[in-house]
């Protein structure tokens, strides 16, 4: 099928999406009601409709080929299911056991459209868990869960391209869960599982750790359980294959969109040309900010409990990324998604839910219309001459104002004051 007319067809399903979302939002009684007493029914229902039966419909109905990253997915699930060493027998951007992860389902099903239904199960499962944590301080929370499902931007990315971004709020939901459970001494526990998640995900979830250790307990303890399980690893890997365990970083020296350098380029380079090639000062600048920022939030949020900061400082960290980080690419929302969801927006008010639902369909136009453009660098004012780069530089500038929202939120809350509920 051609990509316009997939893009097509994607447009339409976003239309259906949103009305069922519009319509969710005006059920919170209904819904309140059903988390009483049919949670798990309702949930069920849900996944089943928005989830396991498009994903039938697409995929062995209408025998369509995963696209997306799925296919880089598969190639190296592929060569982990016959032994392959990461990064020295096959190329992977992602942590080192992240290809023997998605190789499981390959064992059962040789086919890349079985990747795309583990990615499925994993967001489920982490939406599953999420409302779980949520149920009991938040009478909306199964409300959230469907309204999750409706986003347009969790649909596509998830259902359709099999994107694993969503796993960074699964690894720090399980650390959340265990400070709700441990809320003292808790740093030995989170320093493995954190450990453990930058082993099996991406080399960026590290970000979030400068944040973490301004609001823990004991931040020595911490990084020296991270150290006894992280200095091993990579000992092991070098042991292996040298320094090609460092493919992971290269991956950040691609310049994407949207983002603020993206949009500010035209003024930039009217002060400094920017060397695409050579763009690593670019994101060491951003990554500054990257971390910053939420070292600032978590400083500022520093007297009240951990459990009740690690949702916001998540999301802090992977909303700065997106606006600092000049490698971050669209996809990078549905991380951090499912938690501003739960987390920060309040669907009873209008402006909430209007943003959340633009900031979903941008994540799925603006990049789609930035590939058909050939992935266009704003280098100067005068390329607006042609209205279809105008108009992508406008969606940017929406998707980068979104994020900004987002984080104000996030900023306000943290600083609001505690929430017994959650410490």
């Amino acid at each position: 099928m051609p990509i316009i007319t997939v893009f097509y067809i994607k447009l339409f399903i976003n239309v259906i999406l949103t009305a069922g979302l519009i319509g969710t939002a005006s059920k919170t009684e209904l819904f309140k009601t059903w988390q009483e007493k049919n949670d798990k029914l309702v949930f069920a229902i849900a996944f089943t409709a928005l989830r396991l039966i498009p994903w039938i419909a697409i995929f062995l109905v209408l025998h369509e080929e995963p696209r997306g990253d799925i296919p880089f997915f598969f190639y190296k699930a592929e060569a982990a299911k016959q032994g392959g060493f990461v990064y020295r027998d096959f190329w992977s951007y992602h942590a080192p056991i992240f290809a023997y992860i998605i190789s499981i389902p390959v064992w059962i099903w040789h086919n890349s459209r079985a990747i795309v239904l583990f990615m499925v199960l994993m967001e489920s499962t982490i939406l599953w868990y999420t409302y779980k944590t949520y149920r009991s301080t938040n009478e909306r929370a199964l409300q959230n869960a469907v309204i999750y499902l409706l986003l347009p931007a969790a649909f596509m990315y998830i259902l359709v391209d099999g994107q694993e971004e969503v796993w960074f709020w699964g690894a720090t939901l399980v650390i959340w869960r265990y400070t709700l459970k441990h809320k003292i001494n808790y740093e030995i526990g989170v320093g493995i599982l954190y450990s453990i998640a930058l082993l099996t995900i991406k080399v960026t979830f590290i970000f979030l750790l400068p944040a973490i250790l301004v609001v823990v307990n004991r931040p020595i303890r911490l990084l020296l359980v991270m150290a006894a399980i992280g200095l091993p690893a990579v000992g092991f890997l070098y042991w292996q294959i040298g320094d090609l365990f460092l493919m992971p970083i290269q991956h950040t020296e691609q310049l994407m969109t949207p983002n603020l350098f993206s949009t500010t380029r035209p003024f930039i380079e009217m002060m400094i040309h920017i060397n695409e090639k050579n763009s690593t000062l670019i994101n060491w600048f951003g990554l500054l900010f990257t971390v910053f920022v939420p070292v600032y939030m978590a400083y500022k949020g520093r007297k009240k409990h951990i459990n009740e900061l690690i949702p916001l400082l998540f999301i802090a960290c992977f909303v700065c990324m997106m606006l600092f980080q000049a490698s971050a690419m669209g996809a990078y929302v549905i991380s951090y998604i499912m938690a501003v969801v739960f987390e920060v927006v309040d669907i009873r008010k209008t402006k909430h839910l209007v943003l959340l639902i633009t900031l979903s369909w941008l994540t799925v136009v603006q990049p789609f219309i930035w590939v058909i453009l050939e992935q266009p660098a704003y280098t100067s004012f005068s390329m607006f001459g042609n209205i279809s780069y105008l108009l992508e530089y406008l969606l940017q500038i929406l998707n980068v104002a979104c994020f900004l929202w987002i984080l104000q939120l996030t900023y306000q809350k943290i600083v609001s004051p505690s929430n017994p509920a959650a410490a």
